[in-house]
Protein backbone atom coordinates (compact mmCIF):
# COMPACT_ATOMS: atom_id res chain seq x y z
CA UNK A 1 0.00 0.00 0.00
CA UNK A 2 2.83 2.47 0.93
CA UNK A 3 4.55 1.84 -2.60
CA UNK A 4 1.65 2.78 -4.68
CA UNK A 5 0.75 5.71 -2.66
CA UNK A 6 4.65 6.33 -3.20
CA UNK A 7 4.44 6.12 -6.91
CA UNK A 8 1.38 8.20 -7.30
CA UNK A 9 2.56 10.72 -5.39
CA UNK A 10 5.41 10.71 -7.30
CA UNK A 11 4.10 10.97 -10.60
CA UNK A 12 1.66 13.69 -9.46
CA UNK A 13 4.58 15.70 -7.78
CA UNK A 14 6.58 15.72 -10.92
CA UNK A 15 3.46 16.65 -12.99
CA UNK A 16 2.89 19.57 -10.69
CA UNK A 17 7.07 20.37 -10.99
CA UNK A 18 6.49 20.39 -15.27
CA UNK A 19 3.25 22.67 -14.98
CA UNK A 20 5.13 24.68 -12.64
CA UNK A 21 8.61 25.34 -14.43
CA UNK A 22 6.37 25.76 -17.98
CA UNK A 23 4.86 28.48 -16.35
CA UNK A 24 7.61 30.31 -15.25
CA UNK A 25 9.32 30.10 -18.65
CA UNK A 26 6.07 31.63 -20.26
CA UNK A 27 6.07 34.47 -17.51
CA UNK A 28 9.29 35.18 -18.74
CA UNK A 29 8.85 34.87 -22.09
CA UNK A 30 5.97 37.29 -21.53
CA UNK A 31 8.07 39.95 -18.86
CA UNK A 32 10.70 40.16 -22.03
CA UNK A 33 7.80 40.81 -24.76
CA UNK A 34 6.54 43.32 -22.44
CA UNK A 35 9.98 45.15 -21.56
CA UNK A 36 10.67 44.99 -25.35
CA UNK A 37 7.32 46.65 -25.94
CA UNK A 38 8.00 49.72 -23.54
CA UNK A 39 11.20 50.39 -24.97
CA UNK A 40 9.62 50.46 -28.67
CA UNK A 41 6.87 52.94 -27.34
CA UNK A 42 9.54 54.71 -25.38
CA UNK A 43 11.49 55.32 -28.65
CA UNK A 44 8.62 55.98 -30.92
CA UNK A 45 7.69 58.90 -28.37
CA UNK A 46 10.98 60.34 -28.54
CA UNK A 47 11.30 60.34 -32.47
CA UNK A 48 7.83 62.27 -32.16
Amino acid sequence: MFLTGFITGAMVGGTVAIILHCLVIVGKESEKQWEEEQILKKDKKQEN
